[in-house]
């Protein structure tokens, strides 16, 4: 089948100018209202979208006079095999507020999080994955203890991989206030904060690029993660915060450029004991729906509408406890094996090889290669940062596992069959006849739940199933470079038409994002 999806993307229109915002008879449905505006139709995304009259974004701010510290060189060394790195995956204990981070190894950490790690047709590829290659992703360092480097505010700067100083001073503490737990960050040296400048995607996908920027965020963040632990640094990564307080600090408005993601590195402190620290109660800033009257695009709109401000004094314990799982959702199962020995590429050499997908060969998955796979997506229970997410796999040609739909179960490591039946074809159209839907040997679906009632924490929580799914994508691209596969994003596809396929009405679950894998 001949593929459309430039002829789609031209023809992104403006449905939803026509049918306005989301009202009251759309609030009583589950799904959030951005996840509704953001559906893609044959029409296009259900969203404003101006015309390409201008020419493509760079995907780089230049601060131009600022002063520059260049970086040295990235090394592998130390590291660890990604398996290990996955599967022993454990949360920070604590910074040791004695201990300073080297230049080397934040240079090191900031290449492995979306440095520069090639170049094709004389633009510079990423670390992570971008929709476009549009790349909506900054990275800024608060810089508190960095031998080398003086405190303050930095903008790593990808093409000259070095750091643009854009305020002075020590900013930690600013930062630790903005946050629902500061315990998590606090002694740490380094603080990076993932941002997403929204219009770089709107110019080709419209108000879909924001589901993309959300996604790329997890993408990038997830480098972030894996590389600090195999360096043998602690990581924290946290994604409730004050959004303006972070704004401010950084200088970005939090509309047109807005933080998404907040990760603090350093060496690890001793395991302390005794009760968690209190955390802060944020609240969202206003209702979904009263944001309609607000000027700006709708992406900019709802970032604006689920920023989280203080709502009275702090508190002790955890956040409200996520819904449940669903039940079992299909017999018979699949026991999946784990290749021994493991693949033993390290979380560094995965970063620096990855590539995307440009074809598929229609050669099958061994099921021991599947097995590594779902089992780094899904990863240690303790690398999940928003839950609500399932893995599901819709399977085309893997060795010893029936063609159709499969649900992945982490505890047992183990496929639950779902349905039977050959899917190539109807996600082919599904994924606006992009060929690579049917042609790899199967595809990882991150699928939302949209739990009955108001969910813990509003309609926030989709930004961070956003980001969670980006994160599980690129487990799925580096466990697909460490087993000798290869992956592809297919970001861009029809909401109705796969949910349907797959057997879901997109209201109380739906598909977030989708990844390809097979034999290039």
């Amino acid at each position: 089948m001949r593929t459309h999806r430039r002829g789609f993307l031209r023809m992104l229109g403006g449905v939803l100018a026509l049918v306005g915002a989301p009202g009251p008879a759309r609030a009583r449905e589950r799904t959030p209202g951005i996840h509704r505006a953001t559906s893609n139709t044959l029409l296009g995304a259900l969203a404003v979208r101006r015309p390409r009259f201008d020419s493509r974004p760079t995907d780089f701010k230049p601060y131009p006079g600022l002063p520059r510290t260049p970086l040295p060189a990235a090394r592998r060394a130390p590291s660890r095999p990604l398996a290990d790195v996955v599967r022993a995956f454990a949360p920070s204990s604590g910074f040791d507020e004695a201990a300073p981070l080297s230049l080397g190894q934040l240079a090191r950490l900031l290449h492995f999080t979306n440095g520069a790690t090639g170049r094709r047709d004389g633009r510079l590829l990423r670390a992570a994955p971008s929709a476009g290659a549009l790349y909506a992703g900054e990275v800024y360092v608060v810089a508190e203890r960095v031998e080398g480097l003086a405190p303050g505010i930095y903008s790593y700067a990808v093409a000259e991989h070095a750091l643009v100083r854009v305020r002075p001073g020590a900013f930690a503490a600013e930062v630790e206030r903005s946050l629902e737990r500061p315990a998590q960050i606090a002694g740490a040296p380094a603080l990076i904060l993932l941002t997403n400048v929204f219009g770089r995607y709107a110019w080709r996908y419209g108000d879909r690029g924001y589901r993309f920027a959300l996604i790329d965020t997890g993408h990038i963040g997830e480098n972030l993660r894996l590389a600090a632990r195999s360096a043998g640094l602690a990581e924290s990564g946290l994604l409730r915060f004050h959004d303006d307080r972070l704004g401010e600090l950084l200088g970005v408005d939090g509309r047109e450029e807005a933080v998404c993601a907040l990760h603090a590195v350093g060496r690890a402190a001793p395991a302390r004991a005794g009760a968690p620290p209190p955390t802060r109660r944020f609240a969202e800033k206003q209702a979904l729906d009263a944001f309609r009257p607000a000027r700006g695009s709708l992406p900019e709109r709802y970032h604006e509408a689920t920023k989280l401000v203080p709502a009275g004094v702090p508190r002790d314990g955890a956040d409200s406890p996520p819904a449940a799982p669903p039940a079992a959702v299909g017999t018979p199962g699949t026991d999946l094996p784990r290749p021994s020995p493991s693949p033993g590429a390290s979380v560094e050499a995965a970063i620096a090889e990855r590539r995307s997908a440009m074809a598929f060969r229609a050669e099958p998955l061994a099921l021991e290669q599947l097995g590594f796979v779902l089992e780094m997506a899904r990863g240690h229970a303790t690398l999940e940062r928003a839950a609500g997410l399932d893995l599901y796999l819709a399977a085309h040609r893997v060795r010893g596992l029936v063609p159709g739909l499969h649900h992945y179960e982490p505890d047992g490591h183990r496929l639950a069959l779902v349905r039977t039946g050959d899917l190539a074809s109807a996600m082919v159209a599904a994924c606006l006849g992009q060929e690579m839907a049917g042609a790899a040997a199967a595809g990882c679906l991150m699928v939302a739940r949209f739990p009955a009632g108001a969910p813990a924490l509003g309609d926030r929580r989709y930004r961070d199933l956003c980001v969670e799914s980006g994160a599980i994508g690129q487990r799925v691209y580096l466990a697909a470079e460490a087993s000798g596969l290869t992956a592809r994003n297919l970001a861009a596809f029809l909401d109705d038409d796969l949910n349907r396929v797959l057997g879901w009405d997109g209201r109380r679950e739906a598909v977030l994002h989708l990844t390809m894998l097979g034999h290039e």
